[in-house]
């Protein structure tokens, strides 16, 4: 399998790309809130087919 894309190479070895922002209060706020709302997303994701399943066949 060939490659139709061409890697890029860093511009020098120092270069990392953005650096993660820096680890504040108002960032770890942010983070947490983020994390929460993942998890709510996740586990109505989860929950919600084996709901509707029991329902459908109960």
């Amino acid at each position: 399998m060939q490659k139709h894309f061409e890697e890029q190479e860093p511009k020098d070895e120092d270069d990392w790309g953005i650096p993660p922002s820096p680890d504040t209060p108002e960032n770890r706020k942010k983070a947490v809130k983020a994390q929460i709302i993942l998890g709510l997303v996740s586990l109505v994701g989860i929950l919600l087919p084996g709901i509707l399943y029991w329902i459908k066949f109960r």
